[in-house]
C-alpha cells in the first residue's frame, strides 16, 4: 500500500464532502445550480489537424467529432461584472467504449503555475481558458487549453457566427503543443450574442439547458483517467450537489 497516496487520497476525499456540502448549501439557496447557473449551450465541432501524443485517441488521431458546449459564468453575478468563466464541451464518442468525453474548462493563465490559477474575464472569448486540473495519460499528466480567436474583439467571428477556439495540450506542465480547434455555432439562436452566456438555467426558455449536466470525472476522454486524489474530490463535490438542485 502507497501510505502517502492513500492519505493524500483520503484528505481530497475530506475536502471534496466539505466542497460537495458547501455547493449544495449555496445550490439550495439559489434554488439553480450551485455555481455556472449562467450559461448558453451552443453545438460545435471538434477538429484535430494536428494529432498529439496525450494517450487519447480522441486528441492523437486526426478527425473531427460533434460537442456540446455549455459556457458560463461561474459565480454568476451581473453580466457586467468580471466572473471566471467556464466553457463545458461533450464530445459525442471521445470517451471509453465509444460513450461521450465531457472535459470541463475555466479561465486561468497559461504559465507553468498560473494555468492553475484562475482569472476573472468579462466575457468567455476574452481569453485563454484550461482544464486546470490534470487528467493521467500513459506518459504522465495532460491539461488541455483554449484560446478564442479574436479574443482582444468582441466582434470578431467566422462565418454565419461560428466561433473559433484553438485547441491545445500540455504534459507534466510542459510547452503547450497545438491539436486542433473547436468551432461552436450559434446559428441556432440568437446569432453571436447566445455564444456568451446570459441567461440563467432555470429561465423556461432560451439557449441554455438545465437538465444538461457534465461528469468530468465519470466520463473521461478514452485512454485518460482522472487521477486517484482528484476522483476523490471531485466526486462528493458533485454528487451533493447534483442531490441537492434537480431540474
Amino acid at each position: 500500500m502507497n501510505l502517502p497516496r492513500a492519505v493524500t487520497t483520503a484528505l481530497a476525499g475530506t475536502a471534496g464532502l466539505a466542497l460537495g456540502a458547501a455547493l449544495g448549501a449555496l445550490g439550495a439557496i439559489r434554488r439553480n445550480r450551485p455555481v455556472h447557473s449562467v450559461g448558453s449551450v451552443v453545438p460545435g465541432t471538434l477538429v484535430v489537424d494536428a494529432p498529439g501524443s496525450t494517450g487519447s485517441p480522441l486528441f492523437d488521431t486526426a478527425g473531427e467529432a460533434p460537442v456540446t458546449a455549455r459556457l458560463s459564468r461561474s459565480a454568476s453575478w451581473p453580466i457586467q461584472l468580471p466572473d471566471v468563466m467556464g466553457v463545458a464541451l461533450r464530445v459525442q464518442g471521445g470517451g471509453r467504449r465509444g460513450g461521450p468525453a465531457d472535459l470541463l474548462f475555466a479561465s486561468t493563465g497559461t504559465g507553468v503555475l498560473t494555468r492553475y490559477v484562475l482569472q476573472l474575464h468579462s466575457r468567455v472569448t476574452e481569453g485563454p481558458l484550461t482544464t486546470m486540473l490534470p487528467l493521467a495519460g500513459p506518459e504522465g499528466n495532460i491539461v488541455f487549453r483554449l484560446d478564442p480567436d479574436g479574443a482582444n474583439d468582441p466582434d470578431a467571428s467566422h462565418e454565419h457566427g461560428a466561433k473559433h477556439f484553438r485547441l491545445s495540450y500540455s504534459r507534466n506542465s510542459g510547452p503547450w503543443e497545438p491539436l486542433g480547434e473547436v468551432v461552436l455555432s450559434a446559428d441556432g439562436g440568437a446569432g453571436e450574442a447566445s455564444i456568451e452566456p446570459t441567461q440563467r438555467s432555470d429561465d423556461p426558455a432560451g439557449p441554455d439547458d438545465p437538465h444538461l449536466r457534465f461528469r468530468p470525472v465519470a466520463q473521461t476522454p478514452a485512454g485518460l483517467v482522472t487521477p486517484p486524489w482528484l476522483r476523490a474530490a471531485r466526486a462528493p463535490a458533485y454528487g451533493i450537489a447534483r442531490l441537492v438542485w434537480r431540474p
